[in-house]
């Protein structure tokens, strides 16, 4: 006679929460984030600021904010992990016109009924060139 296991396959808790918690040793990486395992669903995961861990496999926007010589306007899908859109920042921007695209890009957005599902993030960029071959 067979036996059948009737165990139920369960999903990790940070896929519902989104929120990942760090366990076992953390590793300070050469940029200055931590990486370390989730309790939760065993994936890597990284932190540039205490108390924020994302998948480290993910987009980083503080390294493309590294690497960025213009600045940009992000919306973040913060349930999937995904850019929605960017918008560039002029070079001669002021704090008045900053302010006057995020207003907008809110409004298109519906960012302030979303509950914290979708944000703007400013990537400010470096402005500074370096030479790459």
């Amino acid at each position: 006679m067979l036996s059948r296991s009737w165990s139920s396959n369960t999903v990790a808790q940070c896929w519902y929460m989104r929120r990942h918690v760090p366990a076992g040793r953390r590793v300070r990486g050469p940029d200055g984030a931590m990486t370390c395992t989730c309790r939760h669903c065993g994936r890597r995961i990284r932190s540039r600021e205490k108390g924020q861990w994302d998948l480290a496999e993910g987009l980083d926007l503080d390294a493309l904010q590294e690497r960025s010589r213009t600045g940009h306007f992000c919306v973040v899908d913060t349930l999937d992990g995904l850019i929605v859109a960017r918008y560039p920042i002029a070079m001669d921007a002021d704090e008045a016109w900053i302010g006057a695209k995020l207003q907008e890009i809110a409004q298109q957005y519906g960012i302030a009924g979303s509950d914290g599902e979708l944000q703007i993030r400013i990537v400010p960029g470096t402005r500074e060139t370096t030479l790459r071959h």
